[in-house]
């Protein structure tokens, strides 16, 4: 299908690699990644900027006059480019610089994006929502939003699929993990957790050919370093949150043991100083200051993990382990 031209935020399209097609209702989605580590995605119709935040926030932007780029705002919220940059501001704080992520390079593989209006009762729901779809070369993922916390409804599809709901070969991700579609790198479907958990973000993975649940976990941030695609399966690289049993402060030497033992750590691996995470709480409660240092920790750290036909399997890497109080 053609691509488009003619608008401003078209030629963002164009340097950030992706096309603006007319297909569905005029709807096109960009990935930025800003300056202070956070990610947006922007999917921009007719009229309006629809921004999802790292953390599943969703906002409608409505398309403002602009005396050169393009301008979203709602009062509260503002999207304002020119370009492959936009600057997104809440309220009266410093608006943060986003970059639109270029198809070299990005963490995962570039959809056609469409998204479609269904009016109430067409979606099931006694309310109306949208239906978000992105198609790739061998499959397509669709995701109905009614503008509340967590998607409605997942779907995994055929290529072939048009952007509708009920339609044939449509297989629905009934997953509690599984609270909005997060992309997809050659036959992997990642799905994002709607709530955190611990201080991270669930997470989990799917077989876009099977349609196989293939493992989940939680990760630190807002998003995975690394995902690379084989013959032989997947390896993805990220930091790893992982509640331990037992407390480094309360018993140092038997939860260092716990834990090396249980992340397959190496003997001599330093384990991380917890005080400075635990001391804040300590502070404002002296008198349970015992009983705080006994929370079980919550650990942070980098791991990798290889994902093949047979399973997969985790293995710790170098780096920083953190500590933090439990959630």
């Amino acid at each position: 299908m053609a691509c488009i031209r003619q608008s401003a935020f078209t030629l963002l399209l164009a340097a950030s690699g992706l096309c603006l097609t007319t297909a569905g209702a005029g709807a096109t989605e960009v990935q930025y990644r800003c300056e202070d580590g956070s990610f947006l995605s922007v999917e921009y119709t007719d009229s309006s900027a629809e921004v999802r935040l790292g953390d599943g926030t969703e906002l409608s932007l409505p398309e403002q006059p602009a005396a050169s780029g393009f301008w979203y705002s709602s009062g509260r919220h503002e999207l304002r480019g020119k370009g492959d940059e936009v600057r997104f501001a809440i309220g009266r704080r410093m608006p943060v610089v986003c970059s639109a992520e270029s198809t070299t390079g990005r963490l995962f593989d570039v959809p056609r994006a469409e998204s479609l209006a269904i009016a109430a009762g067409d979606t099931g729901f006694d309310m109306p929502g949208r239906l978000r779809c992105r198609h790739y070369a061998d499959f397509a993922l669709k995701e109905l939003d009614l503008g509340e916390k967590g998607a409605a409804a997942l779907f995994i599809a055929p290529a072939s699929a048009a952007c509708r709901l009920g339609e044939p070969g449509d297989r629905q991700i009934e997953d509690d993990t599984a609270g909005y579609l997060w992309g997809a790198k050659g036959p992997y479907v990642f799905f994002k957790g709607a709530d955190g958990w611990n201080g991270g973000l669930p997470f989990v993975v799917y077989d876009a050919q099977t349609g196989k649940r293939l493992f989940d976990d939680v990760m630190a941030g807002d998003d995975i370093e690394a995902a690379e695609v084989s013959d032989t399966g997947a390896v993805l690289q990220y930091r790893r949150v992982y509640a331990a049993e037992c407390s480094l402060l309360a018993s140092p030497e038997s939860c260092s043991t716990e834990i090396r033992k249980a992340l397959d750590l190496a003997a001599d691996r330093a384990m991380p100083d917890c005080l400075p995470a635990y001391q804040p709480l300590i502070d404002t409660d002296p008198a349970s200051s015992a009983t705080i240092k006994a929370w079980p920790n919550v650990i942070e750290y980098p791991v990798s993990r290889k994902v093949a036909a047979g399973g997969t399997k985790l293995s710790a890497r170098p780096g920083d382990i953190a500590c933090r109080a439990p959630e």
